[in-house]
C-alpha cells in the first residue's frame, strides 16, 4: 500500500511505525478529509477515516489489515476517483462506474 500511495502525485505519507494503518495527505486533491472520505465511500466503496478525527485535516487514515488483493484494488479505486487523468469508467466486478461528479 505504501508503494502504491507513493506513486500518487501530490500525496505525502506518515508511514506506519508498527501499526496496521498509514496516514496519507490528500490535501492536494481535497482539503476537507471528511468530504473526501465520504466521496470515496459513496462513489467507489472504499472505507477510509477522515484525518480530521485524528488532528490531521487533509489526510485520510488507510488500513492495510485486509488481503493484498483488496488493498491493491482499494488504492486503484481511490486513484481512479481523484485523478482527473484516469479513464471516465471503472468496473468493479460486473458493476460499471462512471466518474460523473467532477
Amino acid at each position: 500500500m505504501i508503494q502504491q500511495l507513493k506513486a500518487f502525485d501530490g500525496i505525502h505519507l506518515i508511514e506506519p511505525e508498527g501499526t496496521y494503518y498509514a496516514f496519507a495527505d490528500f490535501s492536494a486533491y481535497e482539503k476537507d478529509s471528511t468530504k473526501l472520505s465520504k466521496l470515496l465511500l459513496d462513489k467507489v466503496r472504499v472505507l477510509t477515516m477522515p484525518g480530521v478525527e485524528f488532528g490531521f485535516e487533509g489526510y485520510l487514515r488507510l488500513s492495510y489489515c485486509g488481503s493484498i488483493k483488496d488493498i491493491t484494488e482499494g488504492i486503484e479505486r481511490i486513484k481512479w476517483a481523484i485523478d482527473p487523468n484516469s479513464p471516465n469508467e471503472l468496473y468493479i466486478g460486473e458493476r460499471k462506474l462512471v466518474r460523473d461528479w467532477n
